[in-house]
């Protein structure tokens, strides 16, 4: 009786095991797997959310790259992504290095994590306070500087930088966090014996540390990378993609051409080319990075 119940009881062990992790794979796949087969599905149509499906092959696609705002897009995303590779890693390592070594730590951790835990909308308002013409440009009038007087957000190319810095304002905090725990979790033993073999400052940070680091910024770099795809709810609170459409990125794109033009269909071939470039640009860069690391 006992040798013929034991199968009986592993199958029940199992069965329970799946009933845990069911409500998450139902989750995963009815919000995420579901919509992005639904996002491509409408990308070859002109659904415009109401009324019928018509199919219309690769029309959106093609629209798409004839349009002139797409190319002005696609050059701003390109400076966003930029911007978010260099400043949003250096800055935070050097901060995170500085406050690992400061007695103050956690009064600066607080500090520079607060932006992260604010949304992109409240970053928004913030900075379009601050920038209107009742903030700092009205400032910098009264000091003596009259060309400095005026709305910033709405200078073309000029509000592009100002909204790179809001985002990396925010986003600079939780990359720091990252480097603080890849630090403080580092093996010392490489590091003491790089010291008694006389390696110090700049030396024992680019051979020794940094290679140690190297987990925690391809983390970091390729969470910066998607972030600044992605970005989206400062710039629309910010400017909303002008003037004239100038500071408008791919994700505004998609957003105006689906939901204020009521071209779904567009905006989802916006949508899929953005989920492409975003994978295809992440799985080359780990498979180079882990190769390399692999050939070493």
């Amino acid at each position: 009786m006992s040798l013929q119940a034991k199968p009986n009881v592993r199958r029940g062990a199992g069965l329970k095991t799946y009933l845990y992790i069911a409500p998450a794979v139902l989750f995963v796949f009815c919000f995420c797997i579901l919509s992005i087969l639904f996002t491509l599905v409408i990308s070859f149509t002109n659904w415009s959310g109401l009324g019928d499906f018509e199919f219309v092959g690769f029309s959106n696609y093609v629209a798409v790259f004839q349009d002139k705002n797409f190319l002005l897009s696609c050059i701003n995303t390109l400076v966003w992504v930029a911007a978010g590779l260099i400043i949003p890693v250096v800055l935070p390592l050097l901060f995170a290095i500085a406050i690992t070594k400061s007695s103050f730590s956690t009064l600066f951790k607080n500090l520079f994590y607060f932006p992260n835990a604010v949304s992109g909308v409240i970053v928004g308002l913030i900075m379009t306070s601050l920038l209107s013409m009742y903030g700092l440009p009205q400032l910098l009038g009264m000091m003596g500087f009259e060309n400095l007087d005026k709305n910033w957000l709405n200078i073309p190319y000029v509000n592009t930088g100002v909204m790179i810095g809001a985002g990396i304002w925010q986003g600079i905090g939780m990359n720091m966090l990252l480097f603080i725990i890849g630090l403080v979790n580092m093996p010392t033993e490489p590091i003491e014996a790089a010291k008694l073999e006389g390696a110090s400052g700049l030396t024992l940070y680019t051979k020794i540390i940094l290679p140690l680091l190297k987990p925690t910024i391809i983390v970091v770099v390729l969470m910066s990378l998607v972030n600044s795809f992605k970005t989206f709810d400062s710039i629309w609170v910010m400017t909303g993609g002008g003037p004239y459409r100038t500071s408008e990125t791919l994700a505004v794109t998609m957003y105006k051409e689906s939901f204020s033009n009521s071209h779904l269909g567009m905006g989802s071939a916006i949508a899929v080319m953005l989920s492409v470039i975003i994978l295809v640009i992440s799985i080359v860069y780990l498979r180079k990075t882990f190769t390399r690391e692999g050939g070493q």
